[in-house]
């Protein structure tokens, strides 16, 4: 009758127990507007945006950040509102795959490639790349 009881006593705590909850996914912080000289930062949905006294956007940041890799991709364009650079640093589990920055010609060719690339990491530049949203006002 004791043990019996002992084992009830002790499963009486993982009855009342709630389900483990996995938390949200986090993403970069959310950047209120911000206004440094003649630039001003924002957020539209999940993608960060520096635009010039113009509205022109001149840098535009994305990425992601899980338990076990962060993903940071910054572009950068010129007053035209062509792409002129990409930043992406990439981490896994593992360490670093990727901190390469990029420069495109007027026409969005290719020019230079410089940083690190872990061996077998082949993914091109341009797959990290998103399209400017349409209308993003800050």
């Amino acid at each position: 009758m004791k043990r019996l009881l002992l084992s009830l006593l002790c499963l009486a705590p993982l009855a009342v127990a709630q389900p483990a909850r996995l938390p949200p996914i986090p993403s970069l912080p959310a950047a209120r507007t911000v206004t440094v000289g003649d630039l001003r930062t924002c957020t539209v949905g999940d993608v960060r945006l520096t635009v010039d006294r113009a509205g022109w956007v001149r840098f535009l940041t994305h990425g992601h950040r899980y338990p076990d890799n962060t993903l940071v991709v910054r572009q950068s364009y010129d007053r035209a509102g062509r792409l002129t650079g990409v930043r992406v640093d990439f981490s896994g589990f593992a360490g670093r795959l990727l901190d390469v920055r990029s420069v495109f010609d007027a026409r969005g060719r290719l020019i230079r490639e410089t940083g690190y690339r872990r061996a077998g990491v082949t993914t091109p530049l341009r797959s990290f790349i998103r399209p400017l949203p349409r209308d993003a006002r800050c």
